[in-house]
């Protein structure tokens, strides 16, 4: 009898071998002792093994994403020259590996995870060598999914992508254009958050959940964060904004 087919990202090959591998790297002499050699270089890095480093880098309770985000963004900084730091920076933003792997409905798991793995290792990259004030997670986890639904519409696999109505939050006087293409959606970032008058990244997260098709869950699942915070954080930028707008009428 044929073995049960993988349906979750937890359960297809590739995630099995990525997390099989953490459990022996996580505590391995080599992780150890290069973690000695980078903290004595960056102390954002100051850890006894590769499971205590895991543990504050995907720790909830945080104030911000950027206070969360240190340990990840000290290893993109090593990415370019130390593959090393690149697979433990992978295992650090791996919960939003699987929830992209999860939600995106094109190709089969198997495939699936393959092809979200792989982008995130390029996007990666690619945010080690493109430094921006955007903290990183939120960077890999909105690029990589980007790219992986591009290749499926390519492919005509079009998953399925809920956008939410964002036009309520138009300004006669104040005109942008929607979409989430980089400049417009940069553009409605920044015009959010001078209405609501909050900090970058609730900015976005009202603009990821409300104009580029990302569930709370989804966002929360990525940051490791409870839901239930994301919706209340967006819930009081918006009530911002509308206040904002009726002043300005």
């Amino acid at each position: 009898m044929d073995a049960k087919r993988p349906t979750r990202a937890s359960e297809t090959e590739l995630i099995r071998r990525l997390e099989a591998e953490w459990q022996v790297l996580a505590r391995s002499r080599w992780l150890r002792e290069r973690l000695q050699t980078w903290a004595a270089e960056d102390p954002r890095l100051t850890f006894a093994d590769g499971a205590d480093l895991l543990a504050e880098a995907q720790r909830r309770g945080v104030s911000s994403w950027e206070e969360r985000d240190q340990v990840l963004a000290a290893l993109l900084e090593r990415t370019p020259d130390d593959v090393l730091a690149k697979r433990v920076a992978l295992q650090v933003v791996l919960p939003g590996v699987k929830s992209l792997i999860d939600r995106i409905g094109a190709w089969d798991v198997e495939e699936r995870a393959a092809r979200v793995v792989a982008t995130a290792v390029d996007v990666l990259t690619w945010c080690a060598s493109e430094p921006a004030r955007t903290s990183p997670s939120f960077r890999v986890y909105v690029n990589t999914r980007r790219r992986v639904l591009r290749a499926a519409v390519r492919e005509r696999l079009e998953p399925i992508v809920f956008v939410d109505d964002f036009s309520q939050f138009h300004a006669g006087d104040d005109p942008v254009e929607y979409g989430a293409e980089a400049g417009r959606f940069d553009d409605l970032v920044e015009w959010v958050q001078r209405r609501a008058r909050v900090r970058e990244d609730t900015a976005r997260l009202v603009v990821l959940t409300r104009a580029a098709g990302v569930s709370v869950d989804e966002l929360a699942a990525a940051e490791g964060v409870d839901p239930q915070t994301l919706r209340r954080r967006r819930l009081r930028a918006e009530r911002r904004v509308r206040e904002s707008l009726v002043v300005a009428r």
